[in-house]
């Protein structure tokens, strides 16, 4: 799927993934993300490359992936290209609460 998320930004291949009772997972695809110069990892990422797009609580399985987890995506997106420029995230979150996402897989457990 690809995602702009102004006019004026790049156009992102990202893939989502989603099962029944799990928490979507987006990925950006292409193009590969960068790091900002003085940057030794990208910000709000869990390991493996996931988006870190809400804070648990946030989303649940009763929400459309259309009007939440694609339009985070997006801001997310925006977020990132301007801390390419800045090197400041400017996205709310966060530095990263969750050091392993697998703690988040079935919130229902």
């Amino acid at each position: 799927m690809s995602l702009q998320p102004a006019p004026i930004c790049q156009i992102y291949t990202v893939q989502v993934t989603y099962r029944h009772r799990t928490w979507p997972r987006v990925i950006v695809v292409d193009p590969e993300l960068e790091l900002h110069p003085r940057a030794a990892s990208l910000p709000h990422v869990y390991p493996g490359g996931d988006l870190c797009l809400h804070l648990p609580g946030e989303w649940n399985d009763s929400m459309y992936l259309a009007t939440t987890i694609l339009p985070w995506a997006s801001e997310w997106l925006l977020h990132y290209e301007l801390w390419l420029v800045t090197g400041r995230w400017s996205g709310s979150g966060h530095d990263h609460a969750v050091a392993n996402q697998s703690a988040l897989i079935n919130p229902a457990e």
